[in-house]
């Protein structure tokens, strides 16, 4: 059952790490604290806010999204003016004659002009004026960087739920080690009884020897329960990028917590109108399209203005205004199939960016049905284990006390003991399996990092 659980957490997160390509970023922390000797009292918000400061899958995912902003900057310096300055001063010593002066009417011109000197300091402009294409790339650059962003968010969605989702399964696991800590002692005090009614020669020593088996193998519980909790806070730790070897404690509580089931309709609208991954798949598709039309546009003719200002001079005093404007007029003629492959190419990734953007909107109805129903379900299961575990642990003290009274063998005890193990297993899955079933559901609604703690329950950080 532990590992049917296990699967079901890793299947809620597989469709938010998308982003990433891969789960490992998210299991890593930056640490920027030292450790305190003190334990660090940590609630569930308080791990879901280190972890979007702290986790290594956030920080990278930052770092994407500033180098898709730069790729908007570099689309946008190709249209706006560029302006630069210069101040050139130099001696010169110029040969006419190999520039074709040799004189004019019958008037000598030496050959050789110089030395002199020559200052000038000139600001030049060069800026596009008409650049359709031009203007369609940085469209097609802005709506990446929309795309960016919304990556961005759906990054910090994945650590909300991976943080999250291991703070809970280390409340589960802190739950089964209670419970085993508990058959233990129930086992521990059977055994003395067992033994006590042995040495009176009331029972026959198989009566003792089976409760020292279930002595031994709650003992067994406890310690593998031990075991899987100290692994999870180290897997939870190193998420939320605590320093290593800082100890702290779970301050949340594992009991249920009931919550009001949205409707279909809403939980569809808000999903529609918050989900990043759908947000960034259409930001990808106007994208694509502004790419598609700069390839078109590739047959269009360009304008381009080049200017200067400046003043020349012998010296700086001596120094003359000058200037210079150029305006060029840049028709393609044949450029072979180069624009129709580029045309091409973007249409071929518009289409498959319309495919993506279809299929995600189609797929929200169904998510949104699949988390509502299975949280139902598991509500449901809640009732049901809590109800099992009230029976068992009544049988339990029925079994004991018909063992005290010699009525019953250990048989009937142990039998008790292994329902109430079974019935408490139970119920810590089946509130662990709620509580990840209104995370899916955070997930499907969009907006999972301030839905999240209002639906799992808990302070908002």
């Amino acid at each position: 059952m532990t590992r049917a659980l296990s699967i079901m957490a890793v299947a809620l997160l597989v469709p938010v790490v998308a982003w990433a390509g891969q789960t490992a970023p998210l299991t890593g922390g930056v640490p920027t604290e030292s450790v305190t000797a003190a334990p660090l009292r940590l609630s569930l918000a308080d791990a879901i806010t280190r972890g979007l400061g702290h986790n290594l899958g956030v920080i990278l995912e930052e770092q994407q999204l500033r180098a898709t902003g730069s790729v908007r900057l570099k689309a946008l310096s190709e249209l706006v003016p560029h302006v630069d300055g210069s101040v050139r001063a130099s001696r010169q010593v110029v040969n006419l004659a190999a520039f074709g002066f040799t004189g004019f009417d019958g008037i000598d011109v030496p050959s050789v002009v110089g030395p002199f000197n020559v200052i000038d300091a000139r600001l030049m402009l060069s800026t596009s004026i008409i650049d359709v294409a031009g203007r369609n790339r940085l469209h097609a650059a802005s709506a990446e960087e929309a795309a960016g962003r919304s990556d961005y968010r759906q990054a910090r969605e994945t650590v909300v739920l991976a943080v999250g989702n291991l703070y809970l399964m280390a409340l589960a696991d802190q739950a089964r080690l209670a419970s085993s800590t508990a058959q233990m002692a129930t086992a521990d005090a059977l055994v003395r009884l067992a033994q006590d009614r042995h040495d009176a020669g009331l029972v026959p020593q198989i009566d003792v020897v089976r409760q020292q088996v279930q002595l031994q193998g709650a003992r067994a519980q406890q310690i593998a329960a031990n075991t899987a909790l100290s692994n999870r806070r180290l897997q939870l730790a190193r998420a939320i990028g605590l320093p290593a070897g800082q100890t702290f404690e779970l301050t949340t509580s594992s009991a249920f917590v009931p919550s009001e089931t949205p409707s279909f309709d809403d939980a569809l609208r808000s999903a529609q109108a918050h989900r990043p991954d759908v947000l960034s798949a259409r930001a990808r598709v106007d994208a694509a399209r502004a790419t598609r039309q700069a390839a078109s546009a590739g047959s269009l003719p360009t304008v381009h203005v080049d200017a200067d200002v400046g003043a020349l001079g012998n010296t700086a005093s001596s120094a003359q205004p000058t200037y210079a404007l150029a305006a060029s007029l840049r028709v393609p003629i044949f450029s072979g199939s180069q624009r129709q492959a580029a045309v091409q190419r973007a249409d071929a990734e518009l289409r498959q960016r319309e495919a993506e953007l279809a299929d995600l909107e189609n797929g929200l109805h169904y998510e949104i049905q699949s988390a509502l129903l299975t949280l139902t379900a598991a509500a449901a299961s809640v009732d049901v284990a809590t109800s099992a575990t009230a029976l068992a642990r009544e049988e339990l003290t029925q079994a004991q006390d018909r063992f005290a009274a010699g009525i019953a063998d250990t048989i009937e005890v142990v039998q008790a003991q292994e329902a109430v193990a079974r019935a408490s297993e139970q119920y810590i899955n089946s509130v662990y399996t709620h509580t990840i079933a209104k995370a899916s559901l955070a997930r499907a609604m969009g907006d999972a990092e301030t839905r999240f703690l209002a639906l799992v329950g808990g302070p908002q950080p």
